[in-house]
């Protein structure tokens, strides 16, 4: 007869065991760099390594703040994503990421939250002359990319052409290029609930229920406040959201609107990080799962003819993607170490998700097989992006667009009769954000 503690110890040991070894790959990794540090050719980060920026212990009202916000989930939470109506459980989880995020990017004060977007080298510089003329600005784009700051010159132009509508509607600077980019960050998660539900029907509705709290309180929402690529992971999530809305309403007037959505949405991706190309395969995973093509094919037309549009306005995208990697072989891409940065960058992803997020991967057979789906494609996607050496280091803000969707996995660890449990795996969640964000200045 099986020894009845068996299951009970295997769906703690596992996720803890996981846990620990993230904890300890981090530590390796740190040890790793202090090693290759200074060798010839070898180029790594900032000092901080596996994470980019500087080891510095830091506290204010932010982090009070962010206890508060984070504590709050933990204690309600996971009672209120069992109780709330759907529509009131996808504003409270929107707001409660909106409000972490923000505490975490104001730690010590509120001029932090705008820093990183002022940034000598980040988009704002370049934003003057795409005003002035955006035509003439997508046109001479790869000519002149060796003269922009070194985040305009490993992306596309999309984000400076947003930044430049604000700048003609009287919104510029960091400030409000703060807003768009927070605030559009944590919809993402609302983003992927809504998709999880309408193409999981009650099943994915009730793992977003059980994941939503852990995923609020996710370590990604350090970068959240402020990298451009959190907007660049809400453009890719609504996108995908579109189209599964597309793929399962029975209207046919808001199947086809929302299917043009979905390609508008869609097609913007690769124009405003070239990282979305391959990310953008989660998007494939809607018609797999519903079997409705025609939605997808709609929306591929309306990509296509995106493209095409760049393109007659004189930025084709394999030209654009050429000049970037003309600019990223030139620079200091090529000494960073691909072992190395190809260990970091896939422990870094599991940092992003949190402890539960990657505990949860344990047991993903047990998730419905839609949200089991998306997980995985993500997973893998990130994957080929390491192992192909598309992305070596500075991946906290990168795998934002897919660090939404591994998040989801830590609905396996919750069983809703026991919230105790489920609060355990909340708060360590919320810790490991606060402490990153507290011994981590991060450069975003």
């Amino acid at each position: 007869m099986p020894h009845a503690p068996d299951r009970p110890r295997a769906a703690w040991v596992l996720p803890a065991l996981t846990v620990a070894g993230l904890a300890a790959a981090v530590g390796a990794l740190a040890a790793w760099a202090h090693a290759l540090r200074g060798q010839d050719g070898v180029v790594l980060l900032t000092g901080a390594e596996p994470f980019v920026g500087h080891w510095d212990v830091r506290a204010g009202v932010g982090t009070a703040v962010a206890v508060a916000v984070a504590g709050a989930v933990v204690a309600f939470g996971p009672r209120l994503a069992t109780i709330l109506r759907w529509p009131a459980l996808l504003a409270a989880a929107g707001g409660g990421a909106l409000a972490f995020a923000l505490a975490l990017g104001a730690l010590v004060s509120w001029d932090d939250l705008a820093a990183p977007l002022a940034g000598p080298h980040e988009y704002l510089p370049a934003v003057p002359a795409a005003a002035a003329d955006p035509a003439a600005f997508v046109r001479t784009f790869t000519a002149r990319l060796p003269d922009q700051p070194i985040h305009v010159r490993g992306h596309p132009p999309g984000f400076v052409l947003l930044l430049a509508g604000l700048d003609r509607l009287g919104l510029a600077g960091a400030g409000w290029a703060t807003a768009v980019v927070v605030t559009a960050g944590a919809g993402a998660v609302v983003a992927v609930a809504i998709t999880l539900r309408r193409l999981g029907g009650a099943p994915g509705e009730g793992t977003a229920r059980r994941a939503l709290p852990a995923v609020v309180l996710a370590p990604a929402a350090l970068w959240v406040a402020t990298s451009a690529d959190a907007l660049f992971a809400a453009v890719l999530a609504w996108g995908v959201a579109a189209l599964a809305v597309a793929s399962t309403t029975a209207r046919p007037g808001a199947r086809w609107t929302a299917a043009v959505g979905a390609g508008a949405l869609l097609g913007a991706c690769p124009f405003l990080s070239y990282g979305l190309l391959h990310m953008g395969v989660v998007a494939l995973v809607v018609p797999f799962v519903t079997r409705r093509w025609a939605p997808t094919v709609v929306a591929g037309a309306v990509v296509l003819a995106t493209v095409l549009a760049w393109g007659a306005a004189g930025l084709w995208l394999w030209d654009g993607l050429a000049a970037t990697h003309e600019q990223w072989g030139a620079g200091s891409g090529t000494g960073r170490p691909y072992l190395y940065f190809l260990l970091a960058d896939v422990v870094l992803l599991a940092v992003l998700v949190g402890p539960a997020g990657t505990a949860g991967l344990v047991g993903a057979r047990r998730l419905d097989p839609a949200t089991r789906a998306l997980v995985l494609v993500a997973v893998a996607s990130a994957l080929l992006g390491a192992v192909l050496g598309f992305e070596r280091g500075e991946v906290e803000r990168i795998w934002l667009p897919l660090a939404c969707w591994v998040a989801p996995a830590a609905a396996t660890l919750v069983d809703p009769a026991r919230l105790a449990s489920w609060r355990w795996w909340c708060g360590a969640q919320g810790l490991a954000a606060i402490a990153l964000a507290t011994v981590l200045r991060s450069p975003w």
